[in-house]
């Protein structure tokens, strides 16, 4: 049946059985039992808000990404115009690291706010709990702003 989590100004998020939430300093942990990975979401809010939400998603991760030096193409860079919401997505394996990882980075924009959200795991876990992860995003919602 799962749960639906609030996160005040900011989000509804509906987590499937087993899932639980905990805030840590300034983003929230998802985690499940005896589960490969975990998903982390980060609030911002924008500074700049002329910029279009499909536009300043694929900033945000770019940038991010970036900052971090992480190389990646920018053709894998999934971008979703959604009107009001804008979406980018990127996934990347590092394999010749001593802790191999896979990992599904979204922003998700509005007019006013940008959600970071990062699922992170063994890139031999890639399959259905890749998958669960991607709807438990995909399901996130905005709670209406009063500035929209």
């Amino acid at each position: 049946m799962g749960k639906k989590v609030t996160y005040e100004r900011w989000i509804n998020l509906f987590l499937p059985d087993g899932w639980q939430e905990r805030e840590e300093m300034g983003f929230v942990l998802l985690e499940k039992d005896n589960w490969p990975g975990m998903i982390q979401i980060s609030f911002i809010e924008r500074d700049e808000t002329k910029t279009a939400p499909a536009d300043a998603a694929r900033i945000y991760l770019e940038d991010t990404l970036e900052e971090r030096d992480i190389p990646f193409p920018r053709e894998a860079v999934k971008v979703e115009n959604g009107g009001k919401i804008g979406r980018a997505v990127i996934d990347y394996t590092v394999k010749n690291s001593k802790e191999p990882a896979h990992w599904r980075v979204w922003f998700i924009v509005d007019k006013t706010r940008a959600i970071m959200a990062a699922y992170i795991c063994d890139p031999e876990h890639e399959g259905h709990e890749l998958d669960e992860a991607s709807t438990i995003i995909a399901d996130l919602e905005f709670i209406a702003s009063t500035n929209d």
